[in-house]
């Protein structure tokens, strides 16, 4: 249902509905953005009055998903060079990012949880455009969906990922072989 489909909801209603159906994907296109764990509060929260604000102009021309990523990601790219111009931050080692499966190991969870650091570090380390479309792809947005809020055609968007994959392997490897030594 869409906000623009329901003129009877009330602003706070449809706001509250629309975070709560998109706080986790917020969270996690945040921790693409900034390290720490209080810079991404700061940033959803960013991203949450930048929402409140823009919700009375949705018009509908896009899915809400799409439009809610584009805010989001303009938010974050803003917010983002402002931090990198204030501090320069580094990850901290023993940060998680998402808790590992229960089942596994202890080795398996510590393997799984290097894993995941070593990608978002990856990812943290794109430019801008690309950290966007990585993130939209990682959040299961199809194609035209990342073309509409990235603003690329669909075609550019199947060439940078295959290109950002590729980033992303050498930039996993390179911190392997750091790691190692």
């Amino acid at each position: 249902m869409s906000v623009a489909d329901t003129p009877a909801l009330d602003r706070k209603t449809a706001f509250l509905r629309l975070f709560d159906q998109y706080a986790r994907a917020l969270e996690r296109l945040a921790g693409a953005y900034v390290a720490a764990r209080e810079d991404r509060e700061d940033l959803v929260q960013e991203i949450a009055a930048a929402l409140w604000q823009a919700l009375p102009g949705f018009r509908a021309e896009a899915s809400e998903r799409t439009w809610l990523y584009r805010i989001a990601h303009n938010v974050a790219i803003t917010a983002s060079v402002r931090r990198r111009k204030r501090e320069n931050r580094e990850i901290a080692p023993g940060e998680r990012l998402d808790a590992p499966s229960a089942g596994a190991s202890a080795e398996q969870n510590l393997l799984a949880e290097e894993k995941r650091r070593m990608l978002l570090e990856a990812i943290r380390q794109l430019p801008a455009p690309d950290r966007q479309i990585t993130v939209l792809h990682l959040e299961g947005l199809s194609g035209a969906e990342i073309a509409e809020v990235a603003g690329l055609a669909e075609g550019s968007v199947a060439t940078r990922l295959t290109r950002i994959r590729e980033k992303l392997r050498r930039a996993i490897r390179a911190q392997e072989v750091g790691d190692a030594r």
